[in-house]
């Protein structure tokens, strides 16, 4: 029985270089994103062209940007999108976050989150990004940027708004940690605290050295991701961070072989590739978001016949983790820490 995925998440977008202030009212929006094209960067003080590039953030998901200026009306969409900047200490160059769902932010930026303005728990609408007038959009997965609400890649960049992608979104083959660093060091450079950047990545790195130690030459626990389904079930294959986390941690992606980054799987693959451990996902820490609660999904899980003889099952062998731990991003390393400690208790007594 084959694997059945899901339909994939992506965004493709023509190539733009160049920046402007998005200074457009609501009323234009209609004319501008069928007229308006993208032009050389204006100085602030006294509107003068400006040529020089300070960055170039090269083949982000098939979109080239110049960077003329540090962006300073920045909106993160997701909330490993939000995190990546407040590790960098980028709050006072915020306008606002949004696309949150209920998940919880990293304990770490508690108190920088509580500084940028909240505009929806949801995606933003179009509208709702005009009224903080940002000059830099910055999503963390593809459906940040959506047709649906109206603010693509490139109808952003038709009114002069910046966008990045965080590159795990179009990956096209399996990814691995060390792309979590590489994208803390890109958005470093596009707001020119490179110095802080790479403070900050060899901090997480030598989290994630301290995890590799314990761990040691320990056997792989083998791990099926739960993320939801009953009549079939929702997973990670081997193009998604989560696989590479998994494996940090210690543990084994029982369909890492499947190149898809989510998927739909059936209960008998399930099955066939004998899980030693049911990592559930858990979605949210509202009850809006929460629903179905991890303990819902474990009794769910155990109702199962298809499973019901797999290792995991009979020996009640469920971890645990968060959706914002597991998409890409600093809050990713304390994902590690959780999933290692589950996975391999003995190695941290």
């Amino acid at each position: 029985m084959s694997v059945v995925p899901l339909r994939p998440m992506g965004v493709a977008s023509p190539p733009r270089s160049g920046r402007n202030r998005w200074t457009l009212p609501v009323a234009a929006l209609a004319i501008v994103l069928t007229t308006a094209s993208c032009g050389q960067a204006v100085d602030d003080t006294d509107g003068s062209v400006s040529g020089a590039v300070a960055y170039v953030d090269a083949d982000n998901c098939g979109v080239t940007t110049e960077y003329t200026a540090v962006p300073d009306r920045a909106v993160a969409l997701t909330s490993n999108a939000t995190e990546t900047m407040l590790e960098l200490g980028l709050e006072d160059h915020m306008v606002g976050t949004a696309y949150l769902r209920g998940r919880e932010i990293a304990p770490a930026y508690t108190e920088a989150y509580a500084r940028v303005p909240i505009l929806s728990s949801e995606q933003p609408t179009m509208e709702q990004l005009i009224d903080v007038e940002p000059d830099f959009v910055y999503s963390g997965y593809p459906d940040g940027f959506s047709e649906k609400t109206g603010h693509t890649r490139d109808q952003l960049a038709q009114v002069g708004v910046d966008t990045h992608l965080h590159p795990e979104g179009c990956a096209t083959g399996p990814v691995e940690v060390d792309a979590i660093f590489t994208e803390i060091l890109t958005v470093g450079a596009i707001f020119d605290v490179s110095d802080r950047a790479e403070e900050s990545v060899a901090a997480l790195r030598e989290r994630l050295d301290a995890v590799r130690d314990r761990i040691g030459d320990t056997e792989p626990v083998k791990v099926f991701l739960y993320a939801s389904g009953l009549d079939s079930a929702s997973t990670t294959g081997g193009h998604s961070m989560a696989t590479a986390l998994i494996e940090a941690a210690g543990g084994e992606n029982i369909f890492a072989d499947v190149p898809e980054r989510w998927m739909s799987v059936s209960w008998e693959q399930v099955a066939d590739r004998a899980p030693d451990v049911i990592l559930v996902r858990e979605e949210g820490t509202t009850p809006q978001y929460r629903s179905p609660s991890v303990t819902t999904k474990i009794a769910d899980l155990q109702s199962i016949p298809a499973i019901a003889e797999t290792p995991a099952i009979r020996n009640e062998t469920f971890s645990t983790i968060t959706l914002s731990q597991l998409q890409p991003g600093p809050y990713s390393i304390d994902g590690v820490e959780h999933l290692a400690r589950q996975f391999h208790p003995a190695a941290f007594e």
